[in-house]
């Protein structure tokens, strides 16, 4: 058994290795899905997806325990804690995209357009990742994710040398018991 933070990413690479990678099979598949650091070349693996938890680019948006007021962003009238009851978490992590076509050849609107698919099949597929039920040898138990914020952005080199990079912020509401 495991934290949940670490159930978590493992589940949410399994699950987008499925849809990203296993399912597809045009232009748009991912050549690797994993949790955790991509260190592989991108040049070999050009279009990958890794999941981690935090984000070292953001300190300041550590995992926090739910207090009441952030429970109305959520639709949700329940209490953050109780006496003798457990308490609510946001767990948060990241999924790291990257399209890098830059032995391919596209024309830039083409590698754009390709791009562009895998972020939103990867946003699409994350916020389904199925959390509910993961619990922890600690007794913490998962949920749901939702996504809060995300990046992509282009760079490259010379004219049909393009690549994209950029992150998927996601949150997954759990609870600790005391």
């Amino acid at each position: 058994m495991s934290q949940i933070k670490h159930l978590l990413v493992l589940t949410i690479a399994d699950w987008l290795d499925q849809k990203l990678r296993l399912e597809v099979s045009d232009e748009t598949q991912a050549k690797i899905v994993k949790p955790y650091r991509f260190q592989d070349n991108p040049l070999t693996n050009n279009i990958y997806v890794w999941v981690s938890t935090g984000d070292i680019q953001n300190p300041n948006d550590p995992d926090a325990r739910i207090g009441t007021s952030s429970m109305e962003d959520l639709g949700l009238k329940v209490p953050s804690g109780e006496v003798g009851g457990g308490h609510l978490w946001w767990r948060r992590g990241r999924a790291e995209v990257g399209c890098y076509f830059i032995k391919q050849h596209y024309p830039e609107v083409i590698a754009a357009d390709y791009a562009q698919i895998v972020q939103g099949r990867t946003m699409h597929w994350l916020e389904r990742a199925p959390i509910g039920g993961l619990v922890d040898e600690f007794g913490e138990k998962a949920y749901m994710i939702f996504l809060y914020a995300s990046t992509f952005f282009e760079g490259g080199g010379p004219t049909d040398k393009y690549y994209w990079r950029g992150s998927i912020s996601w949150q997954a509401l759990t609870e600790r018991p005391l």
